[in-house]
């Protein structure tokens, strides 16, 4: 089966916006993706890293109130090299963040923890 999807959010790396740190966190955040399967629709934040930061786990909540809908959820793919996706609900991601337990701090000041994924 062939998925369909659409690039929805910016793509940092290839796309890089100058001064990006001052739109508002919400349009930082928006989903990468839709995708759809055929049979679902699904609205697609994807991950590259298990470590996932204090302020969007904060931001969780307005996520599912202004992205999800129940025909369309938001999910969030952790995608690593070499591995197919993790596909985790963001309530599942919250329940992850709040088992990690320990924060952790980058450089820049920015608080995070690593999250114990599902294989």
């Amino acid at each position: 089966m062939e998925y369909k999807f659409w690039r929805l959010g910016f793509d940092e790396k290839n796309n890089e916006i100058d001064h990006y740190w001052k739109l508002n966190p919400m349009i930082r955040n928006l989903p990468d993706y839709i995708v759809d399967t055929g049979k679902h629709t699904f609205v697609v934040n994807v991950k590259g890293t298990g470590n996932f930061k204090q302020s969007e786990i904060k931001m969780i909540p307005l996520f599912l109130e202004w992205f999800s809908t129940k025909e369309a959820p938001l999910i969030y793919a952790f995608c690593f090299t070499e591995q197919k996706p993790i596909m985790v609900y963001p309530e599942k991601v919250i329940e992850l963040y709040e088992q990690a337990g320990q924060d952790k701090q980058w450089q820049d000041g920015k608080i995070y923890r690593s999250l114990n994924l599902p294989t």
